[in-house]
C-alpha cells in the first residue's frame, strides 16, 4: 500500500501550488500615502492609516508589521504635532528662544515621519518585516 490515503482524489497530487501572493504593495502605497501627508495636511494620511486597518490580518504575515507600523507613525505625528502646537501656543510667542523651540519641535517631527516612512519602504520593498513594528523611533 502507498503513501497515499486511499479515496483521494487523483487530480488533489497535481494541483496548483499557489505561492504566497500578498506582497508588500499594499504597504508600500500606505507609505507613499503618508509621505504625500506632508503636503496635504494629513488627508492621504487618514486614507493610508484606514488601508492600513483593513488589511492587517492576524496571521503574523511580515506585511502587518508594516501596517502596524503605519498606523502608529499616524497616530504618533498627530500627537507629536498637536505638542508641537501647544508648545507654540505657550512659548512659541517669545522671540528666539520660543521660535527656537518651536523650530526645532518641528524640524524634528517631520525628520522623525520621512525618517519612519522611508525606512518602512526600503524594507517593504525588500520583503522585510519592521523588526519592533511598536517602537516610538525607527523600528
Amino acid at each position: 500500500m502507498s503513501d497515499r490515503m486511499s479515496g483521494q482524489d487523483a487530480a488533489f497530487d497535481h494541483a496548483p501550488q499557489y505561492a504566497d501572493t500578498r506582497g508588500g504593495n499594499g504597504a508600500v502605497v500606505c507609505y507613499a500615502l503618508m509621505l504625500a501627508t506632508l503636503f496635504t495636511a494629513f488627508a492621504t494620511g487618514l486614507v493610508a492609516v484606514i488601508i492600513a486597518y483593513v488589511s492587517r490580518e492576524r496571521d503574523g504575515h511580515w506585511t502587518n508589521s508594516h501596517y502596524t507600523f503605519i498606523i502608529r507613525t499616524f497616530w504618533i505625528s498627530i500627537l507629536y504635532t498637536i505638542l508641537t502646537g501647544c508648545v507654540a501656543l505657550f512659548i512659541g510667542w517669545v522671540p528666539l528662544i520660543g521660535w527656537a523651540i518651536v523650530g526645532i519641535m518641528s524640524l524634528y517631527t517631520v525628520a522623525w515621519f520621512i525618517g519612519r516612512n522611508v525606512i518602512g519602504i526600503l524594507r517593504a520593498l525588500n520583503e522585510r518585516p519592521i523588526d519592533d513594528p511598536q517602537s516610538w523611533m525607527f523600528g
